[in-house]
């Protein structure tokens, strides 16, 4: 919505400063924003004669920057005031007026800022250091729902007292990165260091740490232990007894006992380096011992020998995909029977791309799903095992939302038919990600994760950085080792990531795995899978894509009065590459036929509205696709029927052990011709304009199932349902 305010800052930007050398024209919209906030920036350094500018209020800005304050009656109005009094009506303040005179208003809205950011007697004196947080989007007042007074209390406390260190933190009341940082300030300043302070629990940090406790208890380090426990949680929230005293107090031991156990730590009570180290940092103190591990590399009957000598009582292993797409990382039944046979417990992860925004697109959540599913079926994973789906980037805040939640909403709209309409065992559903990642997806009401494997080793990732662990964490992999042994008469090594380990999920021992079918079979199987996601009709179809599915035969996807719809799988192929009826090509996205060589005769009898969305349709799959084939063939042999085949071709599918294999998919229409319609053109017109785009739709699921996104699945069913429905005269 709109704001009248912030309008005519924007508009009182674009007339003063349009022309001038670095400033860039603001959008008019009355909406603040980054670019309404760095014109604001930009202006500031005009007026400072400071080019060329930048976008952000750097060291320069700040140096250069004359302290503001209220101005005598009937002074003349400057540039500087206006910049002052727009930054306010964009940051939620109400200077009073947008006048260019720092007068009560702006003092008072100063004032009000002041005593936000922490300020204890607040002078209404604007310096550097308080106009660039003036001129950010971080918020200062209570974030509703999200914020806690408790948290806001802290950070206007590490504001007042701590804030020689660092820029003015938000006070909103949510923890995050910049209070977590301001924490190890606070830190490092008690314990002496603050001339090498940085924001980073370092070494230098570590060797300073000291050991509270009832009997050692300066109030100074105990205020900052009561922050950081807050901060973690309510449940660890002392402040409510003594306002942040300082004192050792019981319900400050009680929640450190509490923290620890939660983080599986010796419950002692006693607040030591790597329990106050645990508290600041995602990954705590490395150092400490660990049951749990989790790895790329296959066990062998040496490296389980290396576990066992290390203490490992359980890992994690993928149930698919390669390491670098060299080394399989994939578990086989013979790993797993070492493992079970020397009582090593194993939870699966399924990873098979995963560590770029770009792979969560919608509909690779369904195909990972099932193959997920199928591959810990076929390894024996009984029901009531854990998968853990790997998000392993940093996925920024509207990432998470817009891309990670979808991708696990699919997954779980899957998880859901397990032991309803799918035969396979009823499997639970976990996230391996940062917090952020694994906090939301516990939370969505329609992703509801079981189990979080929580990636506390990326101490760098947004994610993690001032983000509690998710209640339900069943692993924390927090630092990557070489372990090692001595296996008859030699050192064997093995390269593992620590987890901590809450008990949550006690991983797999026994597993039963089905009769074993050759490995060409999971190769076209997993295929298809892609290939059958792409394809309405298929969608409902969910025993389609279990391991219990059969090649070369006939599957019913659709009856009607007037039409019905076959799939069926083919795993020959003539190696003259002769195939059935017209077949096109699709190299280096272009299509071999312009749109009147691909309709023939047809082209004449589609109306011109869908002419063009069917060439749309060519020119942009064409781009996506890049190289493959597609053969159509029209059956009109009997009077009564048309009966249309597309197949999709899909050749050189590599098989584990160095074979290929080869997958076609038919879809079938087969139209019947109603008694009172005689002419058959109507039909073959309506059959013909449907039969196109889902080829295009079953070419681009073969040569490109992953760059494919549910707008354009949508875009292609709607033309096909307004294709059927409605043919042209």
């Amino acid at each position: 919505m709109a704001d009248i305010r912030v309008l005519q800052t924007q508009r009182w930007l674009n007339e003063t400063y349009s022309g001038n050398p670095g400033y860039n024209i603001v959008e008019e919209n009355g909406k603040t924003g980054f670019q309404t906030v760095h014109a604001l920036i930009r202006a500031v350094q005009i007026e400072l004669g400071i080019f060329p500018t930048f976008d952000n209020f750097g060291p320069e800005t700040m140096r250069r920057f004359p302290n503001l304050r209220k101005q005598e009656e009937g002074s003349q109005p400057t540039n500087l005031n206006y910049i002052l009094q727009g930054a306010f009506w964009c940051k939620g303040y109400s200077p009073g007026s947008f006048t260019g005179n720092f007068y009560e208003g702006t003092e008072r809205a100063v004032m009000e800022f002041q005593g936000d950011v922490g300020f204890t007697n607040p002078d209404g004196i604007v310096d550097g250091k308080l106009m660039k947080v003036i001129l950010n989007t971080d918020g200062f007042r209570l974030s509703s729902p999200y914020g806690r007074p408790a948290i806001r209390k802290v950070q206007q406390i590490l504001n007042r007292e701590y804030s020689n260190y660092f820029d003015y933190i938000p006070t909103n009341g949510i923890y995050e990165r910049k209070t977590n940082t301001a924490l190890i300030y606070a830190l490092q300043h008690e314990e002496g260091i603050g001339h090498i302070a940085n924001g980073n629990f370092g070494p230098s940090t570590i060797a300073n740490c000291p050991t509270l406790s009832p009997d050692y208890a300066p109030r100074a380090f105990i205020k900052v232990l009561q922050y950081a426990l807050v901060c973690n949680g309510p449940e660890y929230d002392t402040s409510l007894y003594d306002e942040f005293g300082g004192y050792y107090t019981p319900e400050v031991e009680g929640a450190v006992r509490n923290f620890q156990g939660f983080m599986t730590l010796p419950e002692t009570g006693i607040a030591d380096m790597p329990t106050i180290k645990q508290l600041l940092t995602s990954n705590g103190y490395t150092g400490r011992t660990a049951m749990a591990c989790d790895a790329s590399t296959i066990i062998d009957e040496d490296t389980v020998k290396v576990l066992k000598a290390n203490g490992y009582g359980i890992i994690g292993r993928y149930l698919t995909g390669t390491v670098g797409g060299i080394r399989s990382k994939a578990m086989t039944r013979r790993e797993l029977s070492i493992l079970t046979e020397n009582g090593i417990r194993v939870f699966p992860i399924y990873q098979d791309g995963g560590w770029y925004a770009e792979y969560f697109m919608p509909g690779r959540g369904t195909i990972d799903a099932y193959k997920a599913i199928n591959a810990a079926y076929e390894l024996g994973f009984q029901e009531g095992t854990t998968i853990y789906f790997a998000v392993d980037f940093d996925a920024y805040d509207y990432q998470v939302d817009g891309l990670i939640i979808p991708y696990m909403w699919e997954i779980r709209e899957v998880f859901d038919k397990l032991g309803k309409e799918i035969p396979l065992p009823e499997y639970k559903l976990g996230v391996y990600g940062a917090r952020n990642t694994c906090l939301k997806c516990l939370q969505d009401s329609k992703v509801r994760t079981d189990y979080s494997f929580v990636a506390n080793m990326s101490t760098g990732f947004s994610g993690n950085l001032g983000f509690p662990m998710p209640y339900n964490w069943s692993f924390g992999q927090f630092f990557e080792t070489d372990i090692e042994s001595v296996v008859n008469n030699e050192f064997v090594s093995l390269r593992i990531d620590k987890n901590d380990y809450s008990g949550r999920d006690s991983g797999s021992l026994y597993l039963s795995p089905p009769s074993r079918k050759l490995p060409e079979y999971y190769a076209l199987f997993d295929k298809w899978v892609e290939i059958g996601q792409q394809i309405p009709f298929l969608k409902d179809k969910p025993n389609l894509f279990t391991t219990s599915f059969v090649f070369n035969q006939p599957y019913a996807l659709l009856r009607g009065y007037y039409v019905d719809v076959d799939v069926t799988t083919s795993t020959e192929y003539s190696n003259t590459g002769e195939v059935d009826g017209v077949a096109f090509t699709v190299q280096d996205g272009k299509v071999s036929a312009s749109l009147t060589e691909m309709l023939g005769e047809m082209f004449e009898r589609i109306s011109s509205d869908k002419l063009s969305d069917i060439e749309e349709i060519v020119n942009n799959f064409s781009l996506s696709i890049g190289n493959g084939f597609i053969s159509m063939n029209v059956n009109t042999s009997n009077p009564n029927e048309v009966k249309i085949d597309v197949t999709a071709h899909k050749q050189n599918i590599p098989v584990e052990g160095g074979n290929e294999v080869h997958l076609s998919v038919t879809v079938t229409f087969t139209f019947r011709i109603p008694p009172s319609s005689p002419d058959l053109e109507p039909v073959l017109e309506v059959a013909f304009y449907s039969i196109a785009a889902l080829a295009l739709l079953a070419l681009l699921a073969l040569t490109a199932p992953v760059i494919m996104g549910l707008g354009t699945v949508t875009a292609l069913v709607l033309l096909l349902m307004v294709g059927v429905d409605e043919p042209a005269t």
